[in-house]
């Protein structure tokens, strides 16, 4: 079995992070011509862990991070298994202690057996 890499090499980028009034803004004029009812606006966030959305965490910290870790080049042409990386080390690798990671992710293969998909609530 492939071990974990604890230490695997960081990049980070300088993006644009838009105003939430902007993002807003492209939501209320994107979305409708996807759904029949479109509302969206900017307000303080509500308490994660309750209804509807029974997250793990309250909010989501103040510290946004997009972050990639692997994807579809280490799977084509030839998976690489050799690339196993473990979640709980993502939050010290981004600078984010303690984290609250929501998002897709690949499942345990090695204790799985097969490549395979997990989302992370």
């Amino acid at each position: 079995m492939a071990s974990v890499i604890s230490e695997p090499p960081v990049e980070f980028k300088v993006i644009h992070v838009p105003s939430l009034e902007e993002v807003a803004t492209v939501l209320n004029k994107g979305l409708p011509s996807n759904f029949a009812e479109v509302s969206v606006e900017v307000v303080a966030c509500p308490d994660l862990t309750k209804q509807p959305f029974t997250l793990a965490c309250k909010g989501l910290g103040g510290k946004p991070r997009i972050v990639e870790i692997g994807g579809v080049p280490y799977l084509v042409p030839l998976v690489q298994r050799n690339r196993l990386y473990d979640i709980k080390d993502v939050g010290h690798l981004v600078g984010v202690e303690p984290a609250f990671i929501i998002g897709a992710g690949a499942g345990p293969w090695p204790y799985a057996g097969v490549n395979c998909e997990v989302t992370l609530p």
